[in-house]
């Protein structure tokens, strides 16, 4: 279902959001105080507005209460950011993800009753942390309470060769899913054979992942 979003704040994080909105087949509203950023996007989002994220009027003039979500993606100045916030949620914006920059930003913009707080350079941060500590693994999910669903290539060494080899403990780890290019296999059969370039996508405890990874 088509929906409507607005993005506040068009640098590198908020234009890579919108853009992909739109790629997805959304509506978006680009706002930015700058008018170079607001005019090169101005072919590329539905629609773009240069407006002051601090002024509750240009704010009110927008009727961000229309949009499904409003994501505020300011970057640099923590006071404009939670200036905004404060005035997206008074005007009663259904719901409103805020991109903090500091521990202490996340808070404040929590108490003002942001629907959801993120903190993209610590959370990109970690991935790479753990792409570097285990190359095997391509991408993984954090589920809370040291759970976690990982993306993991097995190696050449494991071509051709059954599920059954892997010795998955359910009780530890379970596999989901092998992805091949594009194509997804759930619940694959022990006797399933692995393919070249084959991923496989598990869930289990951070501690069982690793052992498992690193015993392939």
């Amino acid at each position: 279902m088509k929906k409507q979003f607005a993005v506040i704040g068009l640098g590198g994080f908020g234009e890579s959001v919108a853009l992909e909105l739109m790629r997805l087949g959304h509506d978006v509203l680009g706002i930015d105080c700058s008018e170079d950023k607001a005019n090169r996007m101005a072919d590329k989002l539905t629609q773009t507005v240069i407006a002051n994220a601090s002024d509750e009027e240009a704010l009110r003039e927008l009727d961000l209460h229309r949009f499904d979500a409003v994501l505020i993606a300011i970057g640099e100045h923590i006071e404009v950011s939670v200036l905004c916030t404060m005035h997206v949620i008074s005007l009663e914006a259904k719901e409103v993800w805020v991109k903090a920059i500091t521990p202490t930003h996340h808070k404040i913009v929590e108490k003002l009753g942001a629907s959801r707080v993120f903190h993209p350079e610590y959370e990109m941060g970690l991935r790479v942390a753990q792409s570097l500590a285990h190359p095997n693994m391509l991408d993984y999910i954090s589920l809370g309470d040291n759970y976690f669903v990982i993306e993991i290539r097995p190696g050449e060494v494991l071509e051709d060769r059954p599920l059954s080899e892997l010795r998955i403990d359910d009780k530890e780890v379970r596999l989901l899913a092998i992805k091949h290019g594009q194509s997804v296999s759930l619940n694959p059969s022990p006797d399933q054979r692995l393919r070249r370039n084959d991923h496989l996508v598990l869930v289990g405890e951070e501690e069982a992942l690793r052992h498992f990874s690193e015993n392939l």
